[in-house]
């Protein structure tokens, strides 16, 4: 008599336990907490997120399974796109902090498995501090311009700043020396920053480099904006002259546009570095 009790005992025990772990009592303060270690041995599923937390995913557009990258890319998207309401971020990150929050129950509760990377749980890792934005400019800046030596400095004034001179003293080369100044111009800054070309004993050149798309075109972009500038301010000041009723030399304005091209390429064949920006 005693082990069929045992045995009626043993059937109708897991049964019970399931139906006080799921009925509305363990609602209680007192049981809540220990609605989950019941639910986790007897097989019955922990009460869903609750209603603040189920806002919350839907506020960040997220299902209730979400990984926690998934989480912090959420609110970083949100955050970002309505930066300027500080009211509707503030929600934002109490809503990130409540989904949080019910994913920490959940593996508490035993209900969720922790992602790791290496020994640390992805979502123990601390968060990574946001790089300032001077920083940022400032790697920038130290990636794409390179303060010239002065003997580099030497050698593009001489050739740009020097051929740009004689087109003074004699006004009909202006057409062949703003050629030459476009062609040294990017010479100087599709190779600015980049290692010397191994030369023989002699003096000439015994290595050949291939040429690199990208920083070829920008190049090419950078010599025509500029050259399209030039242009279009010498005509400017040119018809300025004759609107004022100045007598104007022949062949002033292709002086006037040799200077200006020639001037505008010495900056950028002194200080930028094009092959820096693709990082190659």
């Amino acid at each position: 008599m005693k082990r069929a009790s045992l045995v009626v005992a043993l059937l109708v025990a897991p049964t019970a336990v399931g139906y006080f772990a799921a009925s509305p009592a363990i609602r209680s303060p007192g049981l809540k907490a220990l609605q989950p270690r019941l639910a986790s041995r007897v097989g019955v599923p922990a009460l869903a997120a609750s209603d603040d937390a189920a806002e919350a995913y839907r506020l960040l557009g997220l299902s209730d399974d979400a990984e926690y990258d998934k989480i912090w890319e959420a609110y970083e998207a949100l955050s970002e796109k309505y930066a300027a309401d500080p009211a509707r971020v503030s929600t934002i990150e109490e809503a990130k902090d409540k989904v949080l929050d019910d994913r920490l129950r959940q593996r508490m509760a035993g209900t969720l498995g922790a992602t790791y990377d290496g020994m640390v749980a992805v979502e123990d890792r601390p968060e990574e501090p946001k790089t300032p934005l001077l920083e940022i400019l400032s790697g920038y800046r130290k990636k794409l311009i390179l303060v010239p030596s002065p003997r580099y400095a030497f050698q593009v004034f001489t050739i740009l700043g020097g051929l740009t001179l004689a087109t003074w003293v004699a006004p009909s080369t202006a057409g062949s020396i703003l050629l030459i100044n476009i062609m040294s111009g990017m010479g100087f800054i599709y190779n600015r920053g980049e290692a010397d070309v191994v030369r023989d004993d002699f003096g000439q050149i015994g290595e050949i480099r291939p040429m690199k798309p990208k920083p070829f075109m920008l190049t090419a972009a950078i010599a025509a904006s500029i050259s399209l500038f030039g242009w279009l301010r010498a005509k400017k000041l040119v018809a300025g002259m004759v609107a004022a009723g100045a007598t104007v030399p022949r062949g002033l304005d292709g002086v006037l546009r040799t200077t200006l091209i020639s001037c505008g390429l010495i900056i950028p064949s002194l200080f930028v570095k094009v092959h820096s920006i693709f990082d190659y």
